[in-house]
């Protein structure tokens, strides 16, 4: 490895420290700069490959280790560096694949790591990084529910209670802090955190990967995600694996939750993915989308169901490749 790349791992490992250090102001923009902790890694893995990049989580961690306490390092190294790192890793991966439809005989032509099993590598770690740090507020799971019930009743007492009642059109006398307790340790935890942390890991790649591009550095030609983002048909096997644990209790069915939460929101990008093919010619497409997209942020959970809903029919009916297909020029010979 030339001492260039050392260089930029060691700056991209700090720079990632400090993004992570900043969550302590408690203020909106160190929240925001919190959650850009694992880009530079990413950057530096992609553009000055994988040693580099592992140099990056390994002084990161280090720093991280340092300006807090050992434990806090190692939970920066096994939530944010290595994952990036390792995702990054993969996403550079190649193989040469056989001569086909327009490329010369005797010629290969590359072949890169599926953005689909990347996808469900981003899941898979998510799941259990979602699964371990609801382990560290107990080793049971009545402990880890006796956090969440503590915390509830702080948000309680600080006027979260007086907002619910207003979005949600519920009396006073209806909301309890067990209901809100057992609902949160049960389903809106798992769920959204597996789900929340899986796709921040394939944006925070993607940018990266945008980034590098711009600068030259990136090996490969930058993914179609609209054509090339298809999830492997194995994914429904997971989801079905969320299915039969559902019906216990404690950490089966929060393992449960979190996995269906991440392979939702894999269908949902999926299904943003195909609708992106289907609308390709349409002629207001940009007003369709940025509806749509404003619909993302306005109506989260409903829209998500439904792009999740749609991308899991173009696992079955192939909606894509038939829309590909037809609208593919014809020969005419």
């Amino acid at each position: 490895m030339k001492r260039d790349d050392i260089l930029m791992g060691v700056g991209a490992g700090l720079v990632s420290a400090v993004l992570f250090a900043t969550v302590i102001r408690g203020s909106l923009a160190g929240v925001l700069l919190f959650y850009l902790t694992p880009l530079p890694i990413a950057i530096v893995s992609l553009g000055w490959k994988h040693r580099a990049g592992l140099v990056a989580s390994t002084v990161g961690a280090f720093a991280v280790a340092l300006l807090f306490r050992p434990l806090t390092g190692l939970l920066f190294a096994v939530s944010f560096s290595l994952p990036t790192w390792w995702l990054a890793f993969l996403s550079l991966l190649a193989r040469e694949a056989p001569a086909g439809p327009g490329i010369k005989e005797g010629e290969t032509k590359r072949q890169w790591y599926p953005l689909g099993a990347l996808a469900i590598w981003s899941a898979g770690l998510s799941i259990i990084l979602t699964f371990g740090l609801a382990l560290t507020l107990g080793p049971d799971y009545s402990a880890y529910r006796a956090a969440i019930t503590e915390l509830v009743q702080a948000a309680m007492r600080t006027g979260l209670a007086d907002g619910i009642d207003e979005l949600s059109g519920l009396g006073a006398n209806t909301l309890s802090v067990e209901s809100v307790a057992n609902f949160m340790a049960n389903y809106f935890v798992p769920g959204v955190a597996a789900a929340a942390s899986t796709l921040l890991a394939l944006l925070i790649l993607l940018v990266a990967a945008k980034l590098v591009s711009l600068s030259g550095r990136l090996s490969r030609p930058l993914p179609q995600i609209a054509h090339e983002f298809v999830l492997p048909r194995a994914t429904l096997f997971g989801l079905a694996g969320s299915f039969v644990l559902m019906p216990f209790g404690g950490w089966p069915r929060f393992v449960a939750i979190a996995i269906a939460g991440a392979v939702v929101i894999l269908f949902a990008m999926q299904g943003l993915a195909t609708a992106h093919v289907l609308i390709g010619r349409v002629a207001i497409r940009p007003l369709i989308l940025g509806v749509g997209y404003t619909m993302i942020l306005i109506a989260e959970p409903w829209t998500l169901i439904s792009l999740a809903l749609l991308g899991l029919a173009d696992m079955v009916l192939s909606l894509r490749a038939r829309s590909l297909d037809r609208s593919a020029p014809r020969s005419s010979f």
